[in-house]
C-alpha cells in the first residue's frame, strides 16, 4: 500500500490539483483518492481478499489507473492484460493467474464472451460502458457508487504482492512478472529521480498503461504530484494537438511512433517548447530519427532501456551528455554488471550479459519457479539482453541473447545488421533473423519493407551491396525478402519470432 499511502499524503496536501487529464476532463487529487477508495471498498464487500487477483482488460482510461490503486489499497493484486490480446490469450492470462474479477471495456466485450467459458476463475465481470450492461456482467459504476465507509481497509505489506505484468511472450508463452509493493515503490522513485519528473511535470501518456514503460511512467509521476495527461491511443494528429493547447513537459514513445511524427507535415507547426524531455525506449531508435527529431523539435530524445523485470535499468541522462545508439548509464539507484556465460564480468568494449541489482528488480514470475531461479541469482536480475560498455561508463544494447545468429562460430547481431539497413533512404523496416544452414549453423535472413515515396526501389542485390559498405561481409544477409509489412508486437517492435515462424514456413513448404 506504499503507493496509495504516498497518493493519500498528496491528496490531502494538493486536493484541487489535476491528477490525471483523458479527454479533456480533469480529475483531481481528492477525487481520485476518494474513487479509489470506494471501488477497494466494493472489492473487499465483493469477497476480493488480499492477495487475489483481478485482472483489467481494458484500453488506456481513468478505469484502468483507478483499479490500479483501488487494488493496491485493498491488498488485490492488479493483474493489467493487453488490450490487443484475442479470447485464447485473453483467456491463457485470466486462468494463469486464477483471476476472481476481470474489468473489461465494453469495445472488449465480444473478445470476453469468446473465452469466457475458459476463464473458470472469474466469479464477477464488470464492464465501462456507458449503455446497459449485458446479461450476466455488472456496471464498473457499481463499484464506485457512494459507500457508507463501513468497510475497513487492510493494512497491508510491503512485501504483499501488488501487480502481474505480462511479458511479450515473444519467445514462448507470457510469463507474470510479480511486483511487490516495495518493488513499485522504488520503481516509481526511480523513475522520477532517473527521469527528472517532479510536482510541476504534467506527463504525455499516449502508449497503453497495460504495458510497463507507461506504468511506470504513470506511477512515478503521480508518487511525486504531477500530472499524468492519458491519451486513449497514439495518433500523430493528436499527440501534436496536445502537444500544443495542454504544454506538457515530457511525453514517452516508442520508435516507430517518432518516426511516424518526424514525417508528418504539421510538426514544423507545433511548438515544443514546453517539452523538457522526450523518452523512447522499446526497441532501438534509428540514429536519423534522432537527427530528424532534434531538427524539427529542439529537443534530443532520451533512450533507455528496461523491461518488464525492472523498469528502468539504463537510461541516457536527460539533461546531460547523450550517445546517440547508446541506451545509457544506470538508472538511479541501480547496479548493471556485464558477464558472460560462466558469471565472470567480462572487459569493457566485449559483449556480455546485462544483470541488474535494484530494489525496483521484481519479486519473480507467477507460478513458474523454474524461470524465475534461472533469472534471480544471488541478488541479481539476469536480463537475458548482450551489450557491451565503452571506456565512458555508456552501454550499447547488442541484441536479446535468444536472437544471437551464430554464422559459422562467428556471433552477429540482427539489431547491428537492421541498423546498416535502415541507413538506406528506402528502408520503412528491417527485421533479421538466423536461418539454419547444414554448412554454417546460421546465415543471416533480412526481411524488409520499403518507403512508398522513394523510386527506384532498390534490389535485394542493391542492398546487399549498401549493407556489405557498412558491415564485415559475414554479417551481410544471404538473403533479403522484401514485404509490404512486417509483423509487430505489442508495443510496435519487429516481431523476430513472426518472422523465424514465416521462415519455417517457407522451409517446410
Amino acid at each position: 500500500m506504499l503507493l496509495a499511502n504516498d497518493l493519500k499524503k498528496i491528496a490531502a496536501k494538493t486536493p484541487d490539483k489535476d491528477l490525471m487529464v483523458f479527454r479533456d476532463a480533469t480529475i483531481s487529487y481528492k477525487e481520485f483518492d476518494e474513487i479509489t477508495d470506494r471501488i477497494a471498498a466494493s472489492l473487499l464487500k465483493n469477497g476480493v481478499k488480499r492477495g487475489d487477483r483481478v485482472a483489467m482488460f481494458l484500453m488506456n482510461c481513468p478505469e484502468l489507473v483507478f483499479c490500479y490503486y483501488a487494488c493496491f489499497k485493498c491488498g488485490a493484486v492488479a493483474v493489467p492484460i493487453n488490450f490487443r490480446y484475442k479470447g485464447r490469450e485473453l483467456a491463457y492470462a485470466v486462468t494463469n493467474c486464477g483471476a476472481r474479477m476481470l474489468v473489461i471495456n465494453d469495445e472488449l466485450f465480444q473478445v470476453y464472451e469468446d473465452a469466457r467459458e475458459s476463464m473458470k476463475s472469474v466469479e464477477e465481470c464488470y464492464v465501462v460502458s456507458d449503455n446497459e450492461a449485458p446479461a450476466d456482467v455488472r456496471q464498473f459504476s457499481d463499484l464506485t457508487a457512494e459507500d457508507d465507509h463501513d468497510v475497513q481497509l487492510p493494512v497491508v505489506d510491503e512485501n504483499d504482492q501488488a501487480v502481474i505484468l505480462y511479458t511479450s511472450g515473444t519467445t514462448a508463452k507470457p510469463k507474470g512478472v510479480v511486483h511487490t509493493h516495495y518493488s513499485l515503490l522504488h520503481t516509481a522513485v526511480n523513475m522520477a529521480a532517473t527521469q527528472y519528473i517532479n510536482d510541476r511535470d504534467i506527463s504525455l501518456i499516449p502508449l497503453p498503461v497495460c504495458h510497463i514503460f507507461a506504468f511506470t511512467v504513470a506511477i512515478s509521476t503521480v508518487y511525486v504530484g504531477g500530472t499524468v495527461f492519458l491519451m486513449p491511443g497514439f495518433g500523430v494528429e493528436i499527440v501534436l494537438d496536445v502537444v500544443d493547447k495542454y504544454n506538457p513537459t515530457t511525453t514517452t514513445l516508442l520508435p516507430f511512433q517518432l518516426g511516424k511524427i518526424v514525417m508528418h507535415e504539421r510538426v514544423r507547426e507545433c511548438d515544443f517548447s514546453s517539452l523538457k524531455h522526450c523518452f523512447a525506449g522499446g526497441d532501438k531508435v534509428p540514429v536519423e530519427i534522432h537527427r530528424k527529431f532534434q531538427e524539427l523539435t529542439g529537443i534530443e530524445i532520451t533512450e533507455g532501456c528496461g523491461m518488464t523485470e525492472c523498469c528502468p535499468y539504463a537510461i541516457n541522462p536527460p539533461l546531460g551528455p547523450k550517445k546517440l545508439g547508446s541506451i545509457g548509464r544506470p538508472a538511479h539507484a541501480t547496479r548493471l554488471r556485464l558477464v558472460d556465460d560462466e558469471g565472470k564480468e567480462v572487459p569493457v568494449g566485449e559483449t556480455g550479459e546485462i544483470i541488474v541489482k535494484s530494489d525496483a528488480v521484481m519479486a519473480g514470475y507467477w507460478n513458474n519457479k523454474e524461470e524465475t531461479t534461472e533469472s534471480l541469482r544471488d541478488g541479481w536480475l539476469y536480463t537475458g539482453d548482450l551489450a557491451r560498455l565503452d571506456e565512458d561508463g555508456y552501454y550499447w544494447f547488442v541484441c536479446r541473447k535468444k536472437d544471437v545468429i551464430i554464422r559459422g562460430g562467428s556471433n552477429i547481431s540482427p539489431l547491428e545488421v537492421e541498423g546498416a539497413l535502415y541507413e538506406h533512404p528506402a528502408v520503412k523496416e528491417a527485421g533479421v533473423i538466423g536461418s539454419p544452414d547444414e554448412n554454417l549453423g546460421e546465415t543471416v535472413k533480412a526481411y524488409v519493407s520499403l518507403k512508398k515515396d522513394i523510386t527506384p526501389a532498390p534490389t535485394e542485390d542493391e542492398l546487399k551491396k549498401f549493407v556489405d559498405s557498412r558491415l564485415a561481409s559475414y554479417k551481410v544477409p544471404e538473403r533479403i525478402e522484401f514485404m509490404e509489412a512486417l509483423p509487430l508486437t505489442n508495443i510496435g517492435k519487429v516481431d523476430r519470432k513472426a518472422l523465424r515462424a514465416l521462415g519455417s514456413e517457407s522451409r517446410n513448404g
